[in-house]
């Protein structure tokens, strides 16, 4: 077992976004995270590396490292909490004014304060890892949304997280590119590493998930493994989004 959050609530103002969420992620495991929009998907997400710090509940990691949201939360734990996951954004979000090299040694260099020299000769092996050595010295306005996007999950790596973060990572991107970045994330679960993943493409969920978890309304209405959730879903409002998603006329 790697985190078990309990009672997590997140609200903007009056906008209750996420309602007494209750999971478990387990180490090694593929976790995806289904629904509309406007469902909190993204919410619990950036809640699960303080991104957004959520108004109570509590996190329990493996190594006994335990925040309660309940009480006022340290700096210095924050920290610690993002240290432990990578992100990878829709959109990409890597620095214009740097190298694609330059965005994959930031954390490393900058914040972890590791060297210069080691950094560097990482982040090559990672940006090989997701087949892009060739373009190491490029802006991102020289590259495509599926090598931007790729350059991101290299980004996350170079941290040395225990568990990786994806937020839509092709929802941007145009239908031909789709499938280089899905490529580089199914070789990442072949590596074991844990990973939640929100996501659209219900076929890549099926394939490289070991549980499917449906959020509605700020909720989980549904988790499992994906051959019950996206094949025999239980719920109502389940087999409703996949009907709706499976058959748009």
């Amino acid at each position: 077992m790697y985190l078990t959050v309990n009672g997590l609530t997140k609200s903007f103002g009056e906008l209750e976004v996420l309602k007494d969420i209750n999971l478990t992620i387990e180490k090694g495991k593929v976790l995806s995270i289904i629904g509309p929009s406007g469902s909190g998907k993204t919410t619990l997400l950036r809640c699960l590396n303080a991104l957004e710090q959520p108004n109570e509940g509590t996190f329990s990691f493996h190594d006994s490292f335990n925040l309660d949201f309940s009480n006022k939360i340290h700096k210095r734990d924050v920290l610690k909490l993002r240290r432990k996951s990578g992100m990878v954004f829709q959109s990409y979000n890597l620095f214009p004014h740097k190298t694609a090299l330059e965005n994959v040694t930031e954390g490393p260099i900058i914040v972890q304060r590791g060297k210069k020299e080691e950094e560097q000769n990482r982040a090559i092996e990672l940006l090989t890892k997701v087949g892009l050595k060739d373009k190491a010295n490029l802006y991102p306005n020289q590259l495509s949304g599926g090598q931007q996007q790729r350059v991101g999950i290299a980004r996350a790596l170079a941290i040395k997280p225990e568990l990786m973060l994806f937020d839509e990572p092709t929802s941007a991107l145009d239908p031909e590119l789709i499938g280089e970045v899905l490529s580089v994330i199914k070789d990442l679960v072949k590596e074991n590493w844990t990973m939640v993943v929100v996501t659209h493409e219900l076929q890549f969920a099926e394939q490289v998930s070991d549980e499917v978890l449906f959020m509605d309304e700020g909720y989980i209405v549904e988790q499992g493994p994906p051959s019950q959730v996206l094949k025999e879903p239980k719920e109502e409002r389940t087999k409703q989004f996949l009907k709706r998603i499976l058959n748009p006329a």
